[in-house]
């Protein structure tokens, strides 16, 4: 089975574009603290945390991080709405100001930190601007505290491209001080899904909640689901997805979820080889509250268009003038066909249609 998505925003210009990208690091994703000499392992002070973002437009390989298409990056901490600038700890480089340096520990007291990277790319062919967030997360381990950090890592790396690679890896360890606890630990891992709104949702599961999909051992897609290390196949990833492993410490019987640890790894495609056009006999303009067209879904695959009968599934979503889903258009918010009827009625001021095709 193969899944690909298209989407047409009526008025003045066509969201279609889509972007995915990731962010460097020069050191680990976890740094160590002893609390007896009260040293940081990497010291961030003596060798600073350098962070890189990489944007690219799906199906291409070049990072469109400094190209004249990205005109603005911001850096945010957690979930705060204030950008970073150049002042104490941190300092902002690069020809796009792209680049965060940290030089300071500032981590002290704290079990972990996000960084989130907010990037505004213009597409030349549309004027449309688009907004990307990438994030990247950081833990404290204390040695010889007793604190115990979850480190998911991919050793194989997170691309899929084409056919080069048809599976990638994201290993689990549980780090008790500097070593790894291998002895009575328990792994389960999840995937995040927008469409598990809730526990009748399929896979949902009471420990990872809403918005994560329980995996379960699914020959093609995924493998070693209830271990430290899974499998990722390439059809398991439509373009951009998102695992989260939860470790439980069993060495202790009465222990419960309270002894739990989490951390996620990212994998992206880069390579879809299914490509969604939706085609439009009224253009993408209605003037005056007068107007209809119909659009049409087109897939190619190679440069070969296929599935021209229609005989795939195709799902089609509303995204009203404030990017909002409108769950009251057609059956439960969404429509079904290879082309789709739409008038004046459907649209107020402004709206995108979004459609999903499974072949």
């Amino acid at each position: 089975m193969s899944k690909a998505q298209g989407q047409f925003t009526i008025i003045d210009y066509n969201d279609a574009l889509t972007l995915t990208g990731y962010i460097s690091s020069n050191l680990a994703k976890t740094q160590m603290f002893n609390p007896d000499n009260n040293t940081y392992s990497p010291d961030w002070t003596a060798t600073k945390l350098v962070l890189t973002p990489s944007l690219y437009v799906i199906g291409t390989t070049a990072d469109k991080i400094t190209s004249a298409e990205v005109t603005s990056v911001k850096w945010y901490v957690g979930s705060s709405t204030t950008a970073l600038t150049t002042s104490g700890s941190y300092a902002l480089s690069g020809t796009k100001s792209h680049i965060l340096t940290v030089s300071g520990n500032v981590m002290a007291g704290l079990p972990g930190i996000d960084y989130r990277c907010v990037i505004t790319y213009k597409d030349p062919s549309t004027g449309l601007s688009i907004t990307h967030p990438l994030t990247i997360s950081f833990s404290r381990v204390v040695n010889g505290g007793g604190i115990v950090d979850l480190l998911v890592t991919t050793p194989q790396g997170n691309v899929f491209k084409n056919s080069e690679v048809t599976s990638l890896t994201a290993k689990a360890e549980l780090w008790r001080g500097s070593t790894v606890d291998s002895t009575n630990v328990t792994y389960a891992w999840a995937m995040m899904d927008s469409s598990v709104t809730g526990t009748s949702s399929t896979g949902y599961d009471a420990t990872f909640g809403i918005g994560w999909r329980k995996l379960t051992d699914t020959a093609g897609k995924y493998t070693g689901c209830a271990t430290g290390t899974l499998t990722l196949f390439a059809s398991a990833v439509d373009s951009y997805a998102v695992v989260k492993c939860i470790a439980k410490d069993t060495d202790t019987a009465s222990n419960t979820y309270g002894s739990s640890f989490t951390d996620v790894a990212t994998f992206i495609d880069n390579s879809d080889p299914i490509q969604v056009i939706i085609t439009s006999t009224g253009g993408d303009v209605f003037k005056n509250g007068q107007g209809s067209t119909t659009l049409t879904a087109v897939c190619y695959q190679a440069g070969v268009e296929i599935d021209a009968a229609g005989t795939g599934t195709y799902t089609w979503m509303k995204y009203n003038k404030d990017g909002a889903v409108d769950t009251a258009w057609g059956t439960s918010g969404s429509k079904t066909g290879k082309t789709l009827s739409v008038g004046t009625a459907d649209v107020d001021t402004k709206a995108t249609f979004m459609v999903t095709v499974v072949l």
